[in-house]
């Protein structure tokens, strides 16, 4: 599979590493060069710098040949934007897209072929499910 990761940050390079070595084909777009450091070195696909919200740099990492792009910046006004380009601009057929503040999440509301991910309420939901499993009693 073609995937296109926007964000090169610590979740965005714990992906790219990891699916990599499943042997999918990786595009990395940072607009920091230090933050390619965090890529795994073992990482084999390709890294592009420049600003993901202009068209050019999402041409660039061939984002419209793209099965699916993964939108993890650590803002979530450039996550909506992009995530946004990335479906009209380009008709990607699948976007995942990390949130931080699980108050955007209404903003992803009715978005077809979109599908988010926020870290406090998976978080929150996880220990939740773990007390729920372990039988603890909430008071």
């Amino acid at each position: 599979m073609f995937i296109v990761i926007i964000g090169s940050g610590r979740t965005g390079s714990l992906l790219a590493g990891n699916l990599s070595r499943s042997g999918h084909e990786i595009v990395v777009v940072e607009k920091r060069t230090a933050s390619f450091t965090l890529l795994p070195v073992d990482f084999s696909g390709f890294q592009i710098k420049g600003d993901a919200m202009e068209n050019d740099v999402l041409k660039e990492a061939g984002i419209k040949s793209a099965d699916l792009a993964i939108v993890t910046t650590g803002n979530d006004q450039v996550n909506y934007l992009v995530t946004q380009m990335a479906k009209e601009n380009f008709d990607v057929p699948r976007i995942l897209v990390r949130t931080i503040d699980p108050a955007v999440e209404d903003m992803y509301k009715n978005e077809d072929r979109v599908e988010i991910f926020s870290q406090i309420s998976l978080l929150a939901e996880n220990i939740i499910s773990k007390i729920d499993r372990e039988g603890m009693k909430l008071e």
